[in-house]
């Protein structure tokens, strides 16, 4: 009998990540979790070939890429995981911090992952419910980092694609407050991530 492989994924981020949901009276339900459920689900129905999946959350509320940094260290690392799910960069922008600089984090990040044998897993990031310059510096630090996992064959969750409506703006059935998400939100999420990435290496591991 085969013993089923065993996959490490930590989700390394902020508040969206944490699953944080204000002004809402349901508990907050990270997309890791419905990621974990989808996972198994999909497993379920391949017996010969099982995997188990492992999703660890390591949101953490208000946190930045410059935390997120220290914390591949402090955090991720110690727990040796296959992959890192990297979703972070919106409180930056949200201090003013330049999008250019915000992917110098980002980047230093993805190689951190590599040098420790954990492949890192990039999203771009989710959009806001309402007009304003963050719109142009979401678009614009998402286009960078589009291009770096071009580049360097990083795998990519479009977030922000699967998110917003034509003018770039997050669709508020998935919003909480206009930034955060709702439950309905995280899921999407999670549907996201495993459709465009979690569904391939599955379907690849050896």
């Amino acid at each position: 009998m085969n013993v089923p492989r065993t996959l490490v994924f930590v989700a390394l981020g902020d508040s969206l990540t944490a699953g944080f949901t204000p002004y809402l009276t349901d508990p907050d339900i990270p997309y890791t979790t419905y990621l974990q459920d989808l996972a198994s689900t999909e497993q379920s129905g391949n017996p010969t070939e099982q995997i188990n999946c492992t999703f660890v959350n390591l949101g953490v509320n208000g946190d930045d890429t410059r935390g997120m940094i220290e914390r591949m260290v402090t955090d991720v690392a110690p727990r040796e995981p296959d992959y890192v799910i990297v979703w972070g960069g919106i409180n930056d922008l949200l201090i003013g911090r330049a999008p250019i600089h915000v992917m110098e984090s980002l980047e230093q990040m993805y190689l951190m992952a590599r040098e420790q044998s954990i492949e890192p897993i990039a999203c771009t990031l989710t959009s806001v419910t309402y007009q304003g310059v963050i719109i142009s510096r979401i678009m614009e630090l998402n286009g960078l980092i589009r291009h770096h996992c071009a580049e360097n064959r990083i795998r990519l969750a479009d977030l922000f694609k699967a998110m917003s409506n034509e003018s770039g703006l997050l669709l508020e059935e998935y919003s909480s407050d206009g930034l955060h998400l709702n439950n309905n939100g995280n899921k999407r999420i999670a549907d996201t991530v495993y459709s465009e990435v979690i569904k391939f290496i599955l379907l690849n591991v050896r």
